[in-house]
């Protein structure tokens, strides 16, 4: 037996082993077993439409008693969830300063599909803050973050034919395509308490982090390894 032939027996028996191992882990779902053996990290599907070779504006709301609270806030959320939408590159979005510009130049909007015109996007992004805390009424002595965002998505496009094909000599008109919440929790562990070091000022900005991660995830798939908080600070 040559020295190149023993090499392969000791690798099959390797692979042999460790199938077996596999085998007594899983049972006998072999489901189970392709889990271990996938190259790749399990994605989470997003529930919302795909944005994939759409171009995307997105435009957030809050009232004036949390934009008292938390100025800068609808500006800030705006930023993350766009930055999030970008780490896939066939989403384009338009820049989250052009944006700003416009929603001042129309304090008083009404109709998304204005700034989908307005841009020449595809879909418009409404993340409207319908609650935003870092502290819940009554503790005064620890932080704990909450937050709910009404999420709707809107699609400027031509209307179609009975054979589902856009019919281009027609002007674009406006169709809601998504309507959801997303309710975030943070820490979900717990509580903290206010002399653990941490300001409530980078609480704020950690908590931002969530909610934005969290509502990006109705339109980008994200890893299962996602969903558990992180719940470092900075300097901590």
């Amino acid at each position: 037996m040559t020295p190149r032939t023993m090499t392969r027996m000791r690798r099959l028996a390797t692979t042999a082993v460790a199938l077996s191992l596999l085998v007594s882990l899983a049972g006998c779902d072999p489901r189970t077993i392709f889990y271990f053996l996938q190259p790749f990290e399990p994605t989470i599907p997003a529930p919302g439409p795909s944005l994939k070779g759409k171009k995307v504006v997105v435009l957030t709301a809050a009232d004036d008693a949390t934009l008292g609270r938390f100025p800068g806030l609808e500006r800030d959320l705006a930023r993350q969830f766009i930055g999030n939408l970008k780490k896939n590159k066939k989403i384009t979005t338009v820049d989250n300063e052009r944006v700003g510009d416009w929603i001042q130049g129309h304090p008083k909007w009404s109709d998304p599909s204005e700034a989908a015109r307005d841009f020449e996007a595809d879909v418009v992004i409404v993340l409207e803050i319908e609650m935003f805390q870092t502290r819940h009424p009554g503790s005064l002595n620890v932080l704990e973050g909450s937050a709910k965002v009404h999420i709707q998505a809107f699609e400027l496009a031509h209307p179609k034919n009975s054979k589902g094909k856009p019919i281009t000599d027609q002007p674009k008109e406006s169709e809601s395509i998504y309507d959801d919440y997303q309710e975030t929790t943070f820490p979900i562990r717990g509580p903290i308490p206010m002399d653990s070091g941490v300001g409530e000022s980078t609480f704020k900005n950690k908590l931002l982090q969530v909610v934005a991660d969290e509502c990006s995830w109705h339109f980008i798939e994200h890893s299962q390894g996602d969903v558990i908080q992180d719940v470092r600070f900075n300097g901590r």
